[in-house]
């Protein structure tokens, strides 16, 4: 099997399994009850079989395969925690996605190793010579970027063709490409055929590398400047007006990373020859680097002092650790004055390799930003230096995960505590109790029409009835969603039944007493998406039972069910 034959395979498997995970995301089953599971799962399947695409013709397969087993073991850990963080055990219908910190903070982890584990592959050893770093961090960016923008170019064209048929009448295109089961599958593979396009034309990837970094090194000069003068000038203004902005310590670490950045896009793999100008823009980037990472830490050291620790806080103090480890490094390379400042390859492998070590960190109890902040918290309110009556107890309650739930309860429930902050933490832990709890059948289904409800349907123990059958609405197990109730004979047998109407899953189902006179479901109805035809007919009490076109068939104690065409499963409106 050849390379491309091999991506187009990863990248249809891919598809599936994501596929697979958006449609347990989507139904009540084991796995959408488990997202300490499915958050790894996901994490993986998004990110990994693209790491394997772009690593198959640069090393041994056995190699490849060890290196990504050993980082699925740590995306797992890292969406397994994020989870976890969150203290979804207790909650029935528990958030499945992984959230923000785990998806941004674990792809950069993914993105910083990979070009470290390829580079050392290629040259066969653990530190590679930089310029086969800097080869395979740029390739592979650049392999992402170009990539992700042929598969917005080809859902473009998707799109594009499907109105153009819709024109004519033809509305096939359209209902394919709103399938998930296509959607997804075809957007993996599309996303592996660039993969492949860009690694079989390695003359492109270097052209438009050495197009880009060349236009953007010249503008190091100028931000080179604009950094010198700002900081000529603060003896004269003084750093009163810098600390009055409340976001000094982002502003400056924002200046500085631009400033590596830019740095990096003039120096480039240490050989390439640069004019005057930016040879002296180099060495004034080295050496202004310490300056602007000092007054960062000073600044964020004041709010520290002044308010703890919060996430924000320790994401900054991850930055400013690892700023230092750049302005280090650089400002040894601008003082050694060696031509080609060949300290700057160096810092950079340098800070490569602490980025893993903090995002690992952060991704990960070692130095979870949410438990940082809580300790912290906690000790300012027990010290005295936070007044009861203005701490932000919120904040344990929202951002303080589980960490900072367990706080508020041993706030509430230690005898020694203050009178009032026991009182404060006992209402945040009310509130998050009246807030997390979930409605019950009776708030959650909502009768239409003129008829009311049997007696005894929403009496009924549908949690117990849900571990038989599991398939039950929300409404009716934790009332994590609200669903419509319809009265009505639907299935023509003389007797009142109880259709319940969803919106996501757009779904019916359909309950019949049995002669215990117990409430069971008889049946479930899939509706196709966003129409609204079958909603306003059971609204206006036209909805009715037909005879089947086609009988079911019994073979060996199975009962199977007809599916009809698509065609005659479509919603109205796109049959005109």
């Amino acid at each position: 099997m050849n390379t491309l034959h091999l991506r187009a395979a990863i990248g249809l498997l891919q598809g599936i399994a994501l596929y697979a995970l958006y449609r347990a995301s989507n139904h009540i089953g084991w796995l959408a009850l488990h997202p300490m599971l499915f958050s790894p799962l996901l994490l993986a399947a998004a990110s990994l079989p693209l790491l394997c695409q772009t690593g198959l013709d640069a090393m041994r397969p056995s190699r490849l395969a060890a290196w990504l087993a050993a980082l699925a073991a740590v995306v797992a850990a890292i969406g397994a925690h994020d989870r976890w963080r969150a203290g979804l055990e207790n909650i029935a219908r528990p958030d499945l996605m992984p959230g923000a910190s785990a998806v941004l903070g674990g792809g950069l982890l993914l993105f910083i190793a990979w070009p470290l584990i390829l580079a050392g592959e290629g040259e066969r050893r653990w530190r590679a010579a930089y310029p086969a770093y800097f080869d395979a961090a740029w390739k592979l960016g650049l392999q992402l970027a170009l990539s992700s923008l042929f598969l917005g170019v080809f859902w473009l064209i998707l799109f594009l063709g499907a109105e153009l048929f819709s024109l004519v009448g033809i509305n096939g295109l359209r209902q394919l490409i709103e399938q998930s089961e296509f959607a997804i599958p075809a957007s993996t593979l599309a996303l592996s055929a660039g993969l492949h396009l860009t690694d079989v034309r390695p003359g492109i990837i270097q052209g438009l590398r050495s197009l880009l970094l060349t236009l953007l090194s010249w503008l190091l000069p100028l931000l080179a400047m604009l950094i010198a003068a700002f900081l000529a000038l603060l003896p004269f203004t003084g750093l009163d007006s810098l600390w009055k902005t409340g976001h000094a310590s982002a502003l400056l670490l924002g200046a500085s990373a631009l400033l590596i950045f830019l740095l990096n896009t003039a120096y480039q793999d240490g050989r390439q020859a640069s004019g005057r100008v930016i040879r002296l823009s180099q060495r004034a980037a080295c050496l202004l680097l310490a300056p602007l990472q000092a007054l960062a830490a000073y600044a964020l050291a004041l709010r520290v002092g002044q308010y703890g620790w919060s996430p924000e806080r320790v994401f900054a103090a991850c930055c400013v650790a690892l700023g230092a480890c750049y302005a280090a490094g650089y400002g040894w390379a601008a003082l050694r004055r060696s031509p080609g400042l060949p300290g700057v390859a160096a810092a950079n492998v340098g800070a490569a390799w602490l980025s893993l070590a903090l995002l690992f960190a952060l991704l990960t109890p070692l130095a979870d930003p949410a438990r940082i902040s809580v300790s912290s918290q906690l000790a300012r309110l027990q010290a005295g230096q936070a007044n009861a009556d203005r701490f932000d107890f919120d904040f344990l309650r929202y951002r303080g995960l589980r960490y900072g739930h367990a706080a508020l309860l041993r706030l509430r429930d230690e005898p020694g505590m203050n009178v009032a902050i026991r009182r404060k933490a006992a209402d945040a832990l009310s509130e998050d109790k009246r807030e997390a709890k979930p409605k019950t059948p009776a708030q959650a289904v909502r009768p239409r029409g003129q008829t009311a409800l049997p007696a005894g349907f929403l009496a009924q123990d549908w949690k117990l009835a849900a571990k038989r059958a599991p398939e039950l609405p929300s409404c009716l197990q934790d009332g994590g969603d609200e669903c419509d109730a319809y009265v009505g004979d639907y299935s023509g047998g003389g007797k009142a039944e109880v259709l319940l109407a969803e919106k996501l899953p757009a779904r019916w189902s359909l309950f019949r007493q049995d002669a215990h006179g117990q409430w069971t479901l008889a049946a479930t109805y899939d509706l196709p998406g966003a129409c609204q035809a079958p909603l306003d007919a059971l609204a206006a009490g036209r909805a009715r039972a037909v005879a089947p076109r086609l009988p079911d068939l019994e073979a060996g104690g199975l009962r199977l069910q007809p599916r009809y065409p698509r065609a005659e499963r479509e919603c109205p409106a796109l049959r005109k």
